[in-house]
């Protein structure tokens, strides 16, 4: 009896120390729809010499009309540095099923954007994501966040 209960608790205890996110904040859509000209701001503050991996968090609606998302992220370092990028993250397989994790109606999943991000000062690096899709209006779009990890 005492070693399930042991094996349970060595993989809580695993499971809790694995857990690396640094940083995790979403921002919702009440009417399910991302405006173009709605530029999201995220603003995290890091420590010097810190390493951080940084995801796009989405959680979207079935009814989501397109199998891919366009968005521009910018990240402002504490040091002064800029770094910006477009990306085109596709959430369908080829056989057109959602990537994204589901239950019911809703999707949700993490769109890698940057990898070890070495940060050199202190402070806040501030976080700007811009939605690149070609119509004013994207529907569907429940949720945009931004998660930072500790590098390994």
């Amino acid at each position: 009896m005492k070693r399930p209960i042991f094996v349970f608790l060595a993989t809580v205890f695993l499971i809790s120390c694995s857990n690396r996110t640094y940083f995790k904040e979403y921002k919702k859509f009440d009417s399910l729809n991302w405006d173009r000209f709605n530029i999201l701001n995220f603003d995290v503050i890091v420590d010097k010499d810190q390493s951080l991996d940084f995801d796009l968090l989405l959680r979207h609606h079935t009814a989501y009309p397109y199998g891919f998302l366009d968005v521009n992220i910018t990240f402002y370092t504490p040091a002064g540095a800029t770094l910006s990028r477009d990306y085109h993250f596709n959430l369908k397989e080829k056989n057109g099923k959602w990537k994204a994790d589901g239950l019911g109606d809703l999707w949700d999943i993490e769109l890698p954007v940057r990898k070890e991000m070495k940060i050199s000062k202190a402070g806040i690096l501030k976080v700007r994501v811009e939605n690149k899709m070609t119509k004013i209006d994207t529907p569907g779009i429940m949720e945009i966040g931004l998660q930072a990890s500790l590098s390994n």
